[in-house]
């Protein structure tokens, strides 16, 4: 169908003539391709006024973030300011009172745990320890594990117990001293409660740490283990 050719519109109504209209193929063209133009624009009109929006949204946020940030920096450097003034004046008094404030900001801050310090080893090679496991029973924990004699002698000597709080906390534990002292050939099953300190919960512990000792008392068996990795039902 050629553009010079025509198409006959026929309209047909109950209460009216018939009537026809003829157009050219070329205008239909130009209608449909106006129609998929029109389209397309109201289309790239609506994503760009959603990315639009959208960096308005980001830019009114990171707006109050800095209006928030320069709010605080002005305090602090009224801080700074009235800091200046009293170590000027270098009155006893005022001076004590700023040492003070200083004191109890400082002590309000988050403290730094030294995982090195958290998580020490110390092994001799004289004593292992297998399947350990920790377990909760009425209102206490019960510790379990395999102890090994890795020498070439009878071992003897006593086991230490710690508690690891969430706060790095080192709280030794209370338990069963038959259970926790031993003389062994080769191997022998340990299983001892440990009692709660009052007021701490199974939730405030982060780790257990066990402590093997010879019977010179010198540590021969160091380990730290996470309560989620060792605590059973």
């Amino acid at each position: 169908m050629g553009k010079e050719d025509k198409i006959n519109l026929i309209f047909m109504r109950d209460d009216s003539r018939v009537r026809r209209f003829r157009l050219r193929v070329f205008w239909i063209w130009l209608f449909l391709g106006a129609l998929v133009v029109l389209t397309v624009v109201a289309l790239g009109g609506a994503a760009t006024a959603v990315y639009t929006w959208d960096n308005h949204i980001e830019l009114v946020n990171e707006n109050a973030k800095l209006r928030d940030r320069l709010a605080q920096q002005s305090i602090e450097l009224e801080r700074l300011k009235n800091v200046q003034e009293i170590l000027k004046t270098n009155d006893p008094v005022e001076m004590h009172d700023l040492f003070s404030t200083v004191t109890r900001e400082r002590a309000r801050l988050p403290q730094v745990i030294n995982l090195q310090d958290l998580f020490v080893t110390h092994d001799l090679e004289m004593a292992g320890v297998n399947n350990l496991q920790l377990q909760k029973v009425e209102e206490s924990l019960r510790i379990s594990f395999e102890l090994n004699n890795l020498s070439d002698d009878t071992l003897t000597g006593s086991i230490q117990v710690y508690f690891i709080t969430q706060e790095a906390s080192v709280i030794e534990a209370q338990g069963d001293k038959n259970e926790l002292s031993f003389e062994i050939q080769r191997f022998r099953r340990v299983n001892s409660p440990l009692n709660l300190p009052t007021g701490m919960d199974l939730e405030m512990i982060f780790a257990i740490r066990l402590v093997i000792q010879d019977s010179d008392s010198e540590r021969i068996f160091v380990q730290t283990y996470p309560v989620a990795n060792i605590f059973t039902t």
